[in-house]
Formats: structure tokens, C-alpha cells, sequence
């Protein structure tokens, strides 16, 4: 079993750099929102700068700026804690933010989703469950990604990534909680069932994250470019 571990690790960092260049090729999903405010595209504009300050940790996410014109590119990305020892998610998307007096149009550019892979701290003391656990894990997101997505470990935001979640979920419906009557009985949940939860939870997980982030910090933006602190 140690063999094998070792040799689904090297694997896992191969794999990802001869499919990155494919992730680069895809056309970027958009979506514009376009509202209105009772404020002036100076007073947007020092309150846009605010809202940078105040909810990411640093100004780096700030690709470009331009005053004069009221436009501001975001780029930001957020890590996506997993259930599992080998694979970690980011969320990353594109804001582009133009304002105007009485008006603002915001931008968002290519979301996705980016998976990593890492080497576990200790994996020679793996018991057969849990270099089990891993391997079932790896095998998962690369075979989405060779199925759904030309290789990438880069999913983006879109209707394809609802069909793959759609698909884990069917399958989990269409998977027995129970082998037989005594084990509901005494509530011993089939294997079978565990691995289709898990691998649901697997998939769905960096994209709902995303979602919720995205619509958090939508609201919070609107928010502040339709506020007038007259302090």
C-alpha cells in the first residue's frame, strides 16, 4: 500500500501542470448588474476605495484603477476548506467596477473554481481506510475534470458545473441508505451511500461556497455605493 500511496502522490503533482494551459484557453463567463444611486460618482468612488479597504485584507486584489474614468478591476480569490487530506479549492473571480453620478455597473468575469492537490504530512503511517479514502478522492475531481472540463482542474462557475452536482446528487438519491431493514434499524449507514454523500459534498462544496461569497459581497457593495455618510 505504501508503494501505491507514493506513487498516486507523484501523480497529484504532475497532473495539474500538463493540464494548466487548457484552463487559460477558456472563454470567460460574465454577468452585469447595473443599479442606481442617489450619489455622485466622487462620493462612489471614495466609498468604492472604502469598501476595497474594509473587506479584503490588503489592496493587492486592486488590478487596475482609474479615478478620473470611476473604474476599478478586483481580482480575488478565496481558499475553500474540504473534507479531505489531498485536495483544497479557491474561489477566484473578476470584478469590474465602473461608477457614474447616479448610476453604477459592476462586472463579474470568469468565476471559477481552482483545486490543488497536496502530500499529505505522513503518508507512509496511512492505514489501507485512509490511503483508500485519498486515492478515492484524487480520483474523483480528475475524473470530472477529464470528463467535464478538457483536463482542467479549473471549473467555472457555469450551467456545466450545476450538471456535474446534479449528477452526484442523483446518484446519492438513487444509492441506499440502508442494505436491509436491520441496519436501519440500527442505524448502520451503508458504505455505498457514504462514498455518494462524500463524493456529493466533494463536488458541490467549492461551488456553493462561491455563490455565497459572491452574493455576500454583491450586497455589501451595493450597500456601500448607495450610502451617504453625511458625517
Amino acid at each position: 500500500m505504501r508503494l501505491s500511496l507514493q506513487a498516486l502522490l507523484a501523480c497529484l503533482f504532475l497532473l495539474p501542470l500538463s493540464f494548466s494551459s487548457k484552463a487559460q484557453d477558456a472563454t470567460p463567463a460574465s454577468e452585469t448588474l447595473i443599479s442606481s444611486t442617489t450619489l455622485s460618482k466622487q462620493d462612489q468612488w471614495h466609498n468604492l476605495r472604502r469598501w476595497v479597504a474594509l473587506t479584503f485584507d490588503n489592496s493587492n486584489v486592486i488590478d487596475m484603477e482609474d479615478p478620473e474614468r470611476g473604474t476599478m478591476v478586483i481580482k480575488w480569490s478565496c481558499p475553500i476548506k474540504l473534507d479531505s487530506e489531498c485536495i483544497g479549492a479557491t474561489a477566484v473571480s473578476t470584478y469590474v467596477i465602473d461608477v457614474r453620478d447616479g448610476k453604477y455597473r459592476l462586472q463579474r468575469i470568469n468565476p471559477r473554481i481552482s483545486f490543488q492537490f497536496s502530500r499529505p504530512d505522513i503518508y507512509e503511517e496511512f492505514d489501507q481506510a485512509r490511503s483508500e479514502r485519498i486515492t478515492a478522492d484524487f480520483r474523483l475531481i480528475n475524473g470530472v475534470a477529464s470528463r467535464m472540463f478538457e483536463g482542467s482542474f479549473e471549473w467555472p462557475a457555469n450551467e456545466r458545473y450545476d450538471e456535474v452536482i446534479d449528477a452526484y446528487r442523483e446518484t446519492l438519491a438513487n444509492t441506499g441508505q440502508y442494505r436491509t431493514e436491520r441496519d436501519r434499524d440500527r442505524g448502520k449507514i451503508s458504505d455505498e451511500w457514504k462514498k455518494a454523500e462524500r463524493n456529493w459534498q466533494l463536488i458541490r462544496t467549492p461551488l456553493t461556497t462561491l455563490r455565497q461569497l459572491d452574493a455576500a459581497m454583491v450586497k455589501s457593495l451595493d450597500d456601500a455605493l448607495k450610502h451617504n455618510d453625511d458625517f
